[in-house]
């Protein structure tokens, strides 16, 4: 239990909430888990949820395909991370999928129990939604960031984008991404020899360094 409890509060939605409270809360949110094999799907686009999933172990890919199947991928949650949390809260269709990149287990966690009254008058009841909205809002500076790596016009701006926003995410101009190139150019929305060509001029005019999945930023 203490290794779930230190990931669960690695999300901040128990922030504040002991051990022992933990469980209460848990039983409360009618929370339970689930696992998944690598390419199998949480969710797929259209789905509802009225539960917000946390990673215990893995990793799941948020992504976007349009009419033909052309996927973007809008980002990798890890364990310690929250997803659905936007979907769960308004109970809206997902305009996206998610898909685990690798086997992953996640727990789910009922917001509609968080939203009304408990009716076990959980004294933690207050503390969870003040958390929850801290979340939310978390949340949507994530996608703020995202947007503004799409929205750059060329692929050097999306490139160097996104790998200040990894490097600032790390602390250190030195750094490990979570992505082989393919992934990274559906990431950027972006053709990926056309990214491994501009990777490669940037690294001969000194801008960065890289070799597979480790980049240094000059």
């Amino acid at each position: 239990m203490r290794g779930r409890s230190q990931i669960l509060r690695n999300t901040g939605l128990f922030e504040g909430i002991e051990d022992g409270e933990m469980e209460t809360m848990l039983k409360c949110l009618g929370a339970f888990t689930r696992r998944y094999a690598k390419d199998e799907f949480l969710f797929r686009r259209g789905d509802r949820t009225e539960c917000l999933g946390v990673v215990l172990a893995g990793n799941v890919r948020v992504v976007r395909e349009d009419w033909w199947g052309n996927r973007t991928v809008l980002g990798d949650v890890g364990a310690g991370m929250p997803i659905c949390t936007e979907y769960a809260c308004t109970s809206d269709p997902l305009d996206v999928s998610i898909v685990a990149s690798e086997p992953t287990e996640v727990m789910f966690l009922d917001v509609g129990r968080a939203a009304n009254v408990c009716n076990s008058s959980c004294e933690f009841h207050n503390r969870l939604v003040k958390n929850l909205m801290r979340n939310l809002a978390g949340t949507s500076m994530v996608m703020n960031r995202r947007l503004d790596q799409l929205a750059k016009r060329s692929t050097r701006e999306k490139i160097c984008a996104f790998l200040s926003d990894q490097a600032r995410a790390a602390g250190s101009s030195d750094f490990m991404i979570g992505m082989n190139r393919q992934e990274m150019a559906d990431y950027l929305g972006v053709d990926r020899s056309a990214m491994s060509t501009e990777l490669g001029k940037m690294q001969r005019e000194g801008i960065i360094e890289f070799q597979k999945n480790h980049f240094v930023l000059k």
